[in-house]
């Protein structure tokens, strides 16, 4: 009995030893010293995706592992291998960094490359994207775990450097050097090289950028995934591991490049890598202005590829390419590395490596949602570099630091009041979906946008959407077959602004002659303007625009003129039907103008995301752009906003008599303090449902909640946003 108890002590103790946490633990949470880390991150996403990715990706095999890669369960490749060592060091998991690299010891990588692809269809030769991040990954570790990693680390660099570079220039592999993989340019790679085992790798970064600039795009910043040496124009290559069956272009391996770079700046303040990707945001940014409105491929130019191959969002792009962002600090960078962390954390792998993407099984595959993880550590401030890690500071999330949804100031008007608008127009409303897929607004639904501050009135709306679902034939059966069983439930938000008391009428406006609509606001996010009309059968199909964001009131001018499915619009965008909607049954721009009922502004985001938006002012112009006056549209007289004798008055009225109430989290409760006695109060999670709801009866209401987490909690008609730890 005594033996079997000292037995079992030194198991335990082993087992605890085993499981000691490294030097770093996860989550790191360090802002890196350049660029924009995310600072309202929620780090138990990143847990989840790597336990999903866990089960379906990593297999086990004793004393060695695998991701499972490309495709199927049967073979694993050497890029995947580092990618998960580069992932299991930060994520503190030094048993299965153990075993994925006793995978690349045992498969040709003792002190070299490994083979590119083991098991089925197995290949010879190193692939040097694989080679680089797998001798970074063992600098992290030595640093991370302590041992032997870093002499490993030393004999690896100095193989790569006689191995997968010649004269400077970054070869595919040991075997191959036809043309210049742009994606393989891993300059925060070398930059640490340098300073872990010297060498010449500055001039290896120096040809590096030679050669991306050159393959460059000049109008889009984008790279091919294969470059010519001599001219570097874009070319195909027929002995790469994914052949392309388009012409060349920024596809699945030329995706990463700006993850690259972005990786350089934040590490090191790299300016090389910094101008590369300022070319891609400011093409970027207002091209797709949301990571979701990134596509799974392009050509050099710019265009879109729409093939049902590549017409989807993917974190491969939206995350690569999205990154290009991360190097900036302006407001519009900063957006979109927002919309960059909400696509990528709504975007998951699927559960089995077999039979993914079929049937239940859906999700992304193992490159896609390997790549997830890389860039989610990334810009979330938990993949420092550990071997120097000077400039990194400490940080604690702060999800109230994302945006958010709030009440707009002022004094909320009585919905379908005759007597208030905006420019003559009074006939407004607010909608968004009740299905509880994540969607959360103020002003609620079916109330009115319209709020009076001062002597002024203006539309206002906060929206946040859920992400689409994923569309399969087989869902769509389900849906019209038996719709209780849809899973098929698309986010909806936004305010609306129709003509006539009858909202289903419509207005002639060729008939008054209406050439033009000029429209003064103020807008955030991915906000779509759209003409509301009696021809367009279906809600959503109507033709709109999208407005690009500006943080001060400016007034566009959009041609009305009609123009196949729409109008002429913008000298940049013209107002056109989505890519989803059928043309043959879709109604021309020439039967919409004679049947508008009104205009509305609503947020569009493919994987979820904030918008806002803010209306001053709506004018309804003839051909010389003279204001059609707004009673002939809608045959009511709106009175013009009396202030009273002391302008102002009524806001100030408004905030004396309502106190304004804080909300806190006190343990496993929400506080709400000093909110008026006997309103409602309602607490949303943080997919858009109601978890609990009903009167404020004190000065201090406690409201238990089941879970941690982040709540929305609606009280005296504002939003507040509570962490309950």
């Amino acid at each position: 009995m005594k033996n079997f108890f000292k037995a079992t002590v030194c198991v335990a103790a082993l087992a605890a030893t085993s499981a000691m946490a490294g030097s770093f633990p996860f989550p790191q949470n360090m802002k890196s010293p350049h660029g924009y880390t995310i600072p309202f991150a929620d780090t138990q996403v990143i847990k989840d995706h790597f336990n999903l990715w866990k089960q379906a990706w990593y297999q086990d095999k004793g004393n060695e592992a695998w991701v499972l890669a490309p495709e199927g369960t049967c073979s694993t490749v050497s890029e995947a291998i580092a990618y998960g060592m580069l992932i299991t060091v930060y994520m503190d998991e030094q048993s299965m960094f153990d075993k994925l690299y006793a995978t690349w010891k045992n498969n040709g990588g003792n002190g070299a490359g490994m083979n590119w692809r083991i098991g089925c269809d197995g290949g010879s030769g190193s692939a040097s994207d694989a080679d680089f991040d797998a001798a970074l990954a063992l600098v992290m570790a030595s640093k991370q775990w302590g041992g032997s990693y870093l002499n490993d680390a030393k004999t690896l660099i100095s193989w790569i450097a006689t191995n997968d570079i010649k004269s400077n220039k970054i070869m595919p592999g040991n075997q191959w050097g036809d043309y210049f993989n742009p994606s393989y340019a891993t300059t925060a790679n070398f930059a640490l090289f340098q300073k872990v085992a010297g060498g010449s790798w500055n001039n290896v970064i120096s040809q590096a950028y030679t050669d991306l600039n050159a393959c460059q795009n000049s109008t889009s910043g984008l790279v091919s995934d294969w470059c010519d040496w001599n001219s570097h124009k874009p070319v195909k290559n027929s002995k790469a591991a994914v052949a392309q069956d388009e012409d060349p272009g920024f596809f699945d391996d030329a995706a990463r490049t700006p993850w690259r770079m972005a990786w350089a700046y934040y590490w090191y303040g790299d300016t090389k890598a910094q101008a590369f990707n300022k070319k891609i945001n400011d093409w970027m940014i207002p091209t797709a202005r949301t990571a979701s409105g990134i596509n799974s491929g392009y050509f050099p130019s710019g265009q879109a590829v729409t093939s049902e191959k590549r017409n989807f969002v993917s974190s491969t792009f939206s995350g690569g390419m999205g990154m290009a962002a991360s190097s900036f600090d302006d407001a519009a960078s900063k957006d979109f590395m927002e919309s960059v962390y909400k696509t990528l954390s709504n975007l998951k792998s699927c559960k089995t490596a077999s039979g993914c993407g079929e049937g239940n099984n859906a999700g992304e595959k193992y490159y896609p949602s390997t790549l997830n993880i890389l860039y989610l550590l990334l810009i979330t401030g938990n993949m420092p570099n550990f071997y120097d890690m000077t400039g990194f500071t400490q940080f604690t999330p702060d999800p109230s630091l994302a945006s958010g949804v709030s009440t707009a100031e002022g004094v909320q008007q009585a919905s379908r009041d005759s007597t208030v608008g905006v420019s003559g127009f009074w006939n407004w409303g607010a909608y968004h979906d009740k299905l509880g897929i994540g969607t959360v607004m103020s002003p609620d639904s079916g109330t009115s946008p319209l709020y009076k501050t001062g002597c002024e009135i203006t539309a206002e709306a906060t929206m946040e959407i859920g992400p689409e679902p994923q569309w399969t034939q087989a869902k769509a059966d389900v849906c019209k077959n038996t719709p209780a069983q849809c899973e098929l439930k698309y986010p909806s938000a936004g305010i609306a602004m129709s003509f006539l008391s009858n909202d289903k009428k419509g207005v002639n406006l060729d008939a008054l002659k209406v050439k033009y609509v000029r429209v003064t606001a103020k807008t955030k996010g991915p906000i779509r303007m759209a003409i509301l009309n009696e021809a367009t059968a279906e809600a959503g199909a109507e033709p709109g625009i999208y407005v690009d964001p500006t943080d001060d009131y400016t007034a566009v001018t959009y041609d009305l003129t009609p123009d196949q499915f729409g109008f002429k619009g913008t000298n940049s965008q013209s107002i056109d039907i989505l890519d989803w909607v059928n043309v043959s049954t879709a109604p021309s721009g020439e039967d919409i103008i004679k049947v508008v009922k009104g205009l509305k502004w609503e947020v569009k985001d493919a994987k979820g995301g904030f918008g806002s938006v803010s209306i001053k002012a709506i004018e309804f112009l003839d051909a010389n752009k003279q204001v059609i006056d707004p009673v002939l549209i809608t045959g009511i007289t709106v009175p013009a906003t009396q202030c009273g004798t002391n302008p102002g008055t009524d806001a100030f009225v408004f905030r004396s008599l309502a106190p304004s109430a804080k909300v806190i989290a006190s343990g496993s409760q929400i506080q709400v303090l000093g909110a008026k006695v006997g309103s409602d109060y309602a607490v949303f999670n943080m997919q858009g449902k109601v978890v609990k709801a009903g009167k404020i009866s004190g000065a201090t209401q406690g409201i238990s909640v089941a879970n941690r987490g982040t709540f929305l909690v609606r009280v005296d008609g504002k939003i507040h946003s509570v962490t309950v730890k």
